[in-house]
């Protein structure tokens, strides 16, 4: 079974903070750091600014694309906010913000939903507690910063997690069943993000970064998949993956995991179009969810939330015996850590 869909990937790291918010990194030093990780593109969203755009400037930088965005950063219900659009003071209410970015054109995710905070740690909480919206593409689903904030229950815990920063991590269940659950009902959008600040603690000589930005950009990424490869000119290119995005024609990946491209998802039908990862099709009795790995990897066939199959192997075929929201879990390795998350085929 070969990938039928003809898509091009790209391996995107979103959510990423500069000097001109709460990060620690000059904005050319954060685009090297990503030049180094072997990273497509990248999407600087500083807290309420887009200063990014003057120094150095959206573009490619060798084979990396620089885009700018922002997270509009009330004290809680973050919102990230992609494309080229005037920014809202965060004072506004979520549902304003959710308004005012789909008016100007741009895409916009409800950041770290279930963040837990972490008392040890001293971080605060920033999950979403204005449920009562609505107009938003997605969810960040998968938050570095916030899982491992949910693995850190002790100062030696907290140790281990920055010497392994990528191992045994996954997403918040909660935002999962949420994710699941609002699907049911529309699209929507589970995208990964970095969180990356490469925060700086202490002074020398027991001084400490954070994750500083190249490990990040080595864990959980957003794999985007277009119909055509990325245009020169840079504002086509973040329309193509906007667009992309918007359709859900995305992974979310543990690069700490595995880096390898490849991973495909449709759902097939003797007498149908093909549906490719984040389409929606009316159900019919003959469809199959069929997917496409690199390397060997233990699938999980959810359906509605639940855990509906297992298989192993390169390729996963597996029957779609209702309608409803249905998505893959790949894991990989001896400890069989989650590696990707894809986003939903809907069955209406």
């Amino acid at each position: 079974m070969l990938d039928r869909l003809g898509l091009y990937e790209h391996r995107v790291v979103m959510h990423v903070h500069s000097r001109y918010s709460d990060g620690s990194g000059e904005p050319q030093r954060i685009v090297e750091e990503a030049q180094r990780a072997g990273v497509d593109v990248l999407w600087l969203t500083d807290h309420d600014t887009r200063r990014a755009l003057e120094v150095p400037g959206a573009g490619y930088y060798g084979h990396l694309l620089l885009l700018v965005g922002a997270e509009i950063t009330p004290p809680t219900n973050h919102y990230l906010a992609l494309g080229q659009i005037r920014l809202i003071a965060p004072t506004e209410s979520l549902q304003t913000v959710i308004d005012h970015v789909a008016a100007e054109g741009g895409l916009g995710f409800i950041a770290h939903p279930d963040d837990p905070g972490n008392r040890t740690a001293r971080l605060p909480s920033y999950r979403w507690t204005d449920r009562g919206v609505d107009g938003f593409a997605g969810l960040e689903i998968w938050n570095h910063l916030s899982d491992w904030s949910r693995s850190v229950t002790s100062i030696p815990a907290g140790l281990m997690a920055l010497r392994r920063p990528h191992r045994r991590l996954s997403a918040n269940p909660k935002t999962l069943a949420l994710w699941d659950a609002l699907g049911q009902a529309r699209r929507v959008v589970g995208i990964g993000g970095a969180d990356a600040h490469a925060a700086v603690v202490g002074k020398w000589p027991l001084r400490l970064t954070i994750f500083p930005y190249r490990t990040s950009f080595k864990g959980i990424r957003t794999h985007v998949y277009t119909e055509n490869p990325l245009p020169a000119n840079w504002l086509e290119a973040e329309t193509l993956l906007m667009d992309a995005m918007a359709r859900g024609r995305v992974a979310v990946v543990n690069a700490g995991v595995g880096e390898e491209l490849g991973f495909r998802l449709w759902a097939e039908h003797p007498h149908e179009p093909l549906v490719a990862i984040g389409g929606e099709a009316c159900w019919n009795q003959g469809y199959r969810v069929k997917g496409l790995a690199p390397v060997p990897v233990r699938w999980e066939i959810w359906h509605d939330g639940q855990l509906t199959g297992r298989m192993e192997g390169t390729l996963c075929d597996w029957p779609v015996a209702a309608p409803g929201v249905w998505r893959v879990v790949l894991r990989r390795g001896r400890a069989d850590e989650v590696w990707i998350y894809s986003n939903p085929i809907y069955m209406r």
